[in-house]
């Protein structure tokens, strides 16, 4: 960037459609129709995504929080009482732990799309 187009941005707040870095590189502007056509479609098909998830969060929470701990405390009870043969403790651990997760990822992806 060269001193001119420096001192033009000083003293003014960041606007990120006058910086250099967010402006189109080729002349006939086909990169900023296309950033643009891709920004209204994202938006197109956020909000349906955002409408789903968050009428499906009051149902997802409980039943993935209800099934991780149940997972857990059903490892751990069979885990110390001799009530059976051969009982695979970690795999019904990480079952769990991976329950766990996949509402962490849930909620993830309601955060990305919320933005």
């Amino acid at each position: 960037m060269s001193a001119q187009s420096d001192a033009r941005f000083r003293g003014r707040p960041c606007d990120r459609r006058n910086a250099p870095l967010f402006r189109s590189r080729s002349s006939d502007g086909s990169l900023t129709v296309l950033a643009g056509a891709a920004r209204i479609f994202w938006r197109l098909v956020r909000l349906p995504i955002l409408a789903l998830l968050t009428v499906l969060e009051p149902v997802v929470r409980p039943i993935l929080s209800l099934a991780m701990v149940s997972g857990i405390v059903t490892a751990v009870v069979f885990e110390f009482s001799a009530a059976g043969g051969r009982f695979e403790f970690l795999e019904l651990l990480v079952g769990s732990l991976g329950i766990g997760f996949a509402l962490l990822a849930y909620y993830g992806l309601l955060a990305l799309v919320s933005r």
